[in-house]
C-alpha cells in the first residue's frame, strides 16, 4: 500500500512539474517581444462603421520581404475572422521611385477593400516622428523615402478609409529584432488586431 501510495505521489509531482514548465515556457515566449509600441491614435470622432475587408500595404523596396510581411500579417487577421488582402497579389511591383499616388489609388478602390492598412519604416532605431493624422503622397507615405528594412527600424503605420482616403487610425512601433522576419510579422498581425479591435475599428 506505501509502496502504491508512493507511486501516485511521484506521478502527481511529475505532472505538476510538467505543468508548470508548459506554463512557464509559455509565458517566457510570449514575454519576447520584438516590438515596442510609441504611439498610437485614431479619429477623435466616433467611427460610423466597422471597416470590414482591409488591404494590407507594406511599403518599402524589397519586394520578397515587403510580399512574406503581407501575407503573414493577413494571416494573423484572418485567425481573428478579419477578412484581409495582401497587396502583393494586386500590386505585385510596387516600383519606388515610379509609382504614382493615383495609381496605387485607382487599385486599392477597385480592390473591394473599404480600409487599406499602409506599413512603412520611417527611420533606423527609435525615433520620436509621428503623423498624427499628416498624410503625404501614397495613403500617408511617400515611397521613395522607404528604404528601412520592415524589422529592424521605427515604423509607421495607418490604416485609411478607401472611399475618402482619410486616416482614421495610426501607430509608431519599433522593431528590433532583424533576424526574425516573420516573428516581427506575425506579432504586428496582432497588434494591429488588437488595437484596432479596441477602438471599434473593425
Amino acid at each position: 500500500m506505501e509502496k502504491i501510495m508512493w507511486q501516485n505521489g511521484r506521478g502527481n509531482i511529475a505532472r505538476v512539474v510538467y505543468c508548470f514548465t508548459t506554463i512557464m515556457a509559455l509565458l517566457v515566449s510570449g514575454g519576447c517581444s520584438s516590438l515596442k509600441v510609441m504611439e498610437t491614435w485614431h479619429k477623435p470622432v466616433a467611427i460610423e462603421h466597422r471597416y470590414h475587408k482591409i488591404l494590407v500595404l507594406g511599403i518599402g523596396r524589397d519586394e520578397g520581404k515587403r510580399g512574406t510581411f503581407e501575407n503573414l500579417v493577413v494571416d494573423e487577421l484572418s485567425k481573428h475572422q478579419i477578412a484581409a488582402v495582401p497587396a502583393n497579389t494586386i500590386i505585385p511591383d510596387l516600383k519606388m521611385d515610379s509609382t504614382s499616388r493615383a495609381a496605387v489609388v485607382s487599385i486599392v478602390k477597385a480592390s473591394g477593400c473599404d480600409a487599406v492598412l499602409t506599413i512603412r519604416a520611417i527611420s533606423a532605431g527609435e525615433s520620436k516622428i509621428t503623423q498624427k493624422g499628416e498624410s503625404a503622397y501614397v495613403y500617408g507615405a511617400n515611397i521613395s523615402a522607404s528604404h528601412y528594412d520592415f524589422v529592424r527600424a521605427t515604423l509607421q503605420s495607418g490604416l485609411y478609409d478607401v472611399a475618402t482616403e482619410e486616416l482614421v487610425w495610426s501607430a509608431t512601433i519599433t522593431a528590433k529584432d532583424a533576424s526574425a522576419t516573420a516573428q516581427t510579422s506575425r506579432e504586428l498581425g496582432r497588434f494591429f488586431f488588437d488595437s484596432l479591435r479596441s477602438n471599434g475599428i473593425i
